[in-house]
């Protein structure tokens, strides 16, 4: 059974389908019924590919309409300009993203890694007025649409740092009240630098793939490296944000990083 995501706009949309092997042969057809049922679809993409290499996107075939797959989608007031054949975007996630910005509190300054085309730091930035808002992205082609994307929203506490977060984040440490972390497959790997941004209390919201029996192993890793900062962590939520596998989940989990108090003599 085929599924697809649409990006966009009621005046034009791109639709990313993804069809099982053995039915690909029928793939025209589907994209054919797509734009059929979805008049503002003008544009199908047939996904060819795992997300993958330092952009984390995929291949993706035109199967049906036109070339120019650059669209701008709309959420929640927002609006950002994108091409999916050059970054990676998904729509599923709004209802996170909003989840997200609704516990930004007023005046903080939150730290987004892998920000993308801006999804995150812009919700941050609009909705939740944070003070100061910083998105580090290193596709180029990401970054270009993200600095437009701070214009479109018209948001002037948006900085974007064009590079790689182990590099550019540590601009930032001990300023930020809060740091989004949303690459599940790697973010794991950029924990101390999350930690490192943290001022003496602050949040941290970590995104990865786990089954709901594994999740006391991620708590352990965050755990050992806040430790090996002289930190401690508080749990919160863990959130079920998508499905990714049978019994796998995209979460997020949430910790509080605190000082460890000084030991008396």
């Amino acid at each position: 059974m085929a599924s697809f995501d649409v990006v966009g706009s009621r005046e034009k949309a791109v639709a990313i389908v993804e069809v099982p092997a053995a039915a690909r042969r029928k793939a025209k057809g589907i994209a054919a019924e797509i734009m059929r049922k979805h008049k503002n679809v003008r544009s199908v993409l047939l996904k060819s590919s795992p997300r993958k290499g330092v952009y984390r996107t995929r291949k993706l075939k035109l199967v049906a309409g036109g070339k120019n797959t650059e669209v701008l989608h709309i959420e929640h007031g927002m609006r950002f300009l994108l091409d999916p054949k050059k970054v990676y975007f998904s729509p599923r996630e709004a209802t996170e993203r909003q989840r997200v910005a609704a516990m930004v509190q007023e005046g903080e300054f939150v730290m987004v890694f892998f920000a993308g085309v801006g999804p995150l730091a812009i919700a941050a930035a609009k909705m939740a007025k944070a003070q100061r808002v910083i998105g580090i992205e290193l596709n180029p082609d990401a970054v270009r649409y993200f600095r437009k994307n701070v214009k479109l929203n018209k948001v002037t506490n948006v900085e974007v740092v064009k590079g790689d977060v182990k590099e550019k984040a540590r601009r930032f440490y001990g300023m930020c009240d809060r740091v989004v972390m949303p690459l599940p497959e790697k973010a794991a790997a950029y924990l101390e630098d999350a930690i490192r941004c943290v001022r003496p209390s602050g949040v941290v919201h970590l995104y990865c793939f786990s089954k709901d029996e594994d999740i006391g192993r991620v708590k352990d890793t965050v755990k050992s490296i806040a430790a090996q900062l002289k930190r401690k962590v508080r749990f919160g939520e863990v959130q079920h944000v998508l499905p990714y596998a049978p019994r796998v989940w995209k979460c997020r989990v949430d910790f509080t990083v605190h000082e460890k108090a000084a030991r008396k003599i």
